[in-house]
């Protein structure tokens, strides 16, 4: 059977909001699902005031790299991330099964 691809798309940087979103990403990725952190407009300041440490988990499980979708291309971060621009973020989410939203 094949598992369902599953984007977490994080637009806000609030602590809730980043949190709840990690959270499900770090649950379906423990479970051997396929599964994108995805961070979007202010949600990109999340990596670089936040806690980057549980971020960086989701490598340890194998997720695929976060990705950044960000006004600036160059925001700092420790973790290994993808960038991309909005038109192919549109595309890229295009390509997966299903897609939640924490804004």
């Amino acid at each position: 059977m094949m598992s369902k691809r599953t984007a977490i798309l994080q637009t806000r940087a609030d602590g809730d909001t980043a949190t709840e979103a990690l959270d499900v990403a770090l649950a379906l990725a423990s479970l051997d699902q396929p599964v994108q952190l995805i961070l979007t407009a202010a949600a990109c300041a999340a990596l670089q005031t936040g806690p980057v440490k549980r971020y960086g988990m989701l490598e340890l499980l194998d997720a695929e790299p976060i990705l950044l979708c960000c006004d600036d291309p160059a925001v700092a971060t420790e973790l290994d991330v993808e960038h991309l621009s909005p038109a192919q973020l549109r595309a890229h989410l295009s390509t997966f099964d299903e897609v939640l939203q924490f804004s």
